[in-house]
């Protein structure tokens, strides 16, 4: 028989040959490009009512010379002051409209990048979540998208604004009188190298540590938050926490010698671009020509006016400057996680015929570490197939396999007959129901997190989904029944209610192939009888995989597979593999000693025999399977 071999997604192929993020200006444009025509009437608007301030300027020059004439031309003031004031509603209503375009072109630029990275995140490997820090990615679809609001929404208008009017006011200038014109831009050379020396080439590493040490403080922030019940436990401090200590004082250090290098140059550049620096030329140049009789009144009022105006809008230039660089790194990690490599998509799909599931000779690894070797088995439509095993054996591997959140490295997967890989992604996820063992809720309503099975089903059909999940009544016994948020991990249930409301999910979907890794992991006596109830009900008929590590809850199931090292080394029914296998029966004598096990008083007495029927609980000793 052939064996179909496809390469996992291992580090390198997530990492090392993934597509480079765009970088620079050509990067970040690749990203705003769904909203060119708003953001680009946001600017053109923005422009033009900066242009119009300047015109308010012009009208009263004219207003000036007319009053100033000799003699007055008082005739035409009432027509110079209706048009600034024309001007001036002009303008604001240009910012306004600038202001609306600017804002719907950036949310709407934030939500087609949040879909777009919802659906990478849905579409990418698990070894992608492995080989990256949760802090990094959280920075880049949250922090550095939100970024991008702040730009778009504010600082792009205002920096189309903010190089007109010095382009405009400066040939305003000239037309009038070149020789004010010249000394009102007298100081714009020494702020070019003020600003040159802020934007220099060490600034890029400087936005770039800014970003490194910004997600080593987040990660460390999250690892101390996770770990609280830890840090309280043995009564720690956040200073005794080392990697968070480590993270704040790396961010101080960072933020003061960051402050120390830019001072200077930015101190010098915001005094050389007030207009008072402006007047300080302006007023003596303009008082000696005026006594030299070549510069009128008007003209000097319109220089002081206009002309220490000049420089202004290159403060916002600058601030929008400085933070485009802060923007480009972090537009570099939004591509970086949009470029990551997806699950394998062929271009031809088929549809499984029935709901059986097959392994032939899979063979699977995380990074360099084999975890599967060889493993052929079968699972039948409409029959449950138990995989058992020391811990790190692939039991869980196997059922993430068949959910597709990996592929295999050699070998297939087979459900209904076709390679689960020539399949659609998404028909394929439809088919299956998965209930993990570490349970996860959304914070959101109880009605929220189920309907992450079914969008659009009815309250009835949640309602009814949770009676058969044995969690009904839990939910209704809620503060606000099944409208209560959950809280974060879904706080408010205890580990076997959240296990059950993730069964319940399962029931929803209804899907024909339901997988069922340790559904009973973390429930207590009562909560676990419960949730065996209802898979009684709930695995009527479908094709059902289950890894669990109790094995008193897969006795009776059609067949169980017994995994050792990756491989499988024995298959049957309870009372089969009892008679047959050495490896299950050491299993079994382990889980059934552990069920044997208590505490006892120390003392002379203090051993107990195997066998002893006083036992404090039957809750299992196993841990989370390793794989």
């Amino acid at each position: 028989m052939s064996t179909t071999v496809v390469a996992t997604q291992p580090r390198s192929a997530d990492v090392d040959d993934a597509p480079q993020p765009g970088r620079g200006l050509a990067g970040l444009w690749s990203l705003v490009r769904t909203r060119p025509w708003t953001l680009g009437g946001a600017c053109l608007f923005g422009a033009l009512g900066a242009a119009l301030g300047l015109g308010v300027y012009v009208a009263v020059y004219w207003l000036a010379r007319d009053v100033l004439a000799d003699p007055p031309r008082f005739d035409r003031v009432v027509s110079f002051a209706l048009l600034g004031l024309a001007l001036t509603f002009g303008k604001f209503v240009l910012a306004m409209v600038s202001h609306l375009l600017a804002h719907a072109g950036a949310f709407g630029i934030l939500y087609d990048l949040r879909v777009r990275l919802a659906r990478k995140m849905a579409s990418v490997p698990l070894g992608f979540f492995r080989d990256r820090d949760v802090a990094g990615l959280q920075k880049a679809m949250v922090d550095d998208v939100a970024g991008l609001e702040a730009f778009l929404a504010h600082m792009l208008p205002d920096a189309a604004a903010a190089f007109t009017v010095p382009l405009a006011a400066m040939a305003l200038l000239f037309a009038v009188d070149w020789r004010m014109a010249l000394a009102s831009l007298f100081a714009v050379p020494f702020a070019v190298l003020a600003q040159v020396a802020m934007l220099s080439g060490e600034q890029r590493e400087a936005y770039e540590e800014y970003h490194r040490v910004t997600e080593a403080t987040k990660r460390a922030v999250a690892e101390y938050l996770r770990g609280i019940h830890v840090v309280k436990a043995f009564g720690l401090e956040a200073r005794s926490f080392g990697e968070l200590q480590s993270a704040v004082d790396r961010m101080t250090r960072y933020v003061e010698d960051y402050a120390r290098r830019s001072a200077p140059p930015m101190i010098a550049a915001l005094k050389l671009l007030g207009g008072g620096t402006s007047a300080l030329f302006l007023v003596p140049v303009g008082l000696w020509l005026h006594a030299d009789g070549s510069l009128d009144v008007p003209t000097l009022l319109f220089f002081l006016l206009v002309g220490t105006q000049v420089l202004s809008p290159f403060l916002r230039v600058a601030n929008v400057l400085g933070n485009l660089q802060l923007l480009l790194k972090g537009a570099e990690n939004i591509q970086a996680v949009l470029d990551a490599r997806e699950m394998p998509r062929r271009d031809s799909s088929r549809t499984p015929i029935g709901h059986d599931v097959r392994f032939v000779d899979v063979d699977f690894a995380y990074d360099d570490r084999p975890v599967l070797r060889g493993v052929s088995l079968h699972a039948a439509e409409g029959t449950t197939t138990a995989i058992v095993g020391a811990s790190g054996a692939g039991k869980s591997t196997v059922v993430r396999l068949v959910g597709r959140l990996w592929d295999v490295r050699g070998g297939r997967v087979e459900v209904g007959g076709v390679d689960v890989r020539d399949v659609d992604l998404d028909a394929h996820l439809a088919r299956v129901g998965l209930v993990f063992q570490d349970v996860f809720l959304f914070h959101g309503s109880v009605r929220d997190n189920l309907r992450i099975a079914k969008p659009h089903a009815t309250d009835e059909e949640l309602e009814a989904a949770c009676r058969v999940a044995r969690i009904d009544e839990v939910v209704r016994a809620l503060p606000e029944g099944y409208d209560t948020l959950l809280g974060e991990r879904g706080a408010r249930l205890s580990g076997g209610e959240r296990q059950r409301l993730s069964l319940a999910r399962a029931v929803l979907k209804d899907a024909p192939i339901l997988l069922l890794d340790e559904a009973t992991a973390f429930a207590d006596a009562e909560n676990e009888a419960l949730i065996h109830e209802a898979l009684l009900e709930v695995t009527h008929g479908k094709t059902v995989i289950v890894v669990a590590h109790r094995l008193s809850t897969i006795r009776d199931a059609d067949r169980i597979v017994v995994l050792d090292g990756g491989r499988v080394v024995a298959t049957g029914d309870h009372d089969t593999l009892l008679e047959r296998s050495e490896h299950y029966r050491r299993l079994w004598r382990s889980f059934d000693d552990a069920a044997r096990w208590s505490f006892r008083r120390a003392g002379p007495s203090a051993s107990m025999p195997s066998g002893s029927t006083e036992h404090a609980s039957t809750s299992s000793t196993s841990g989370e399977d390793a794989s």
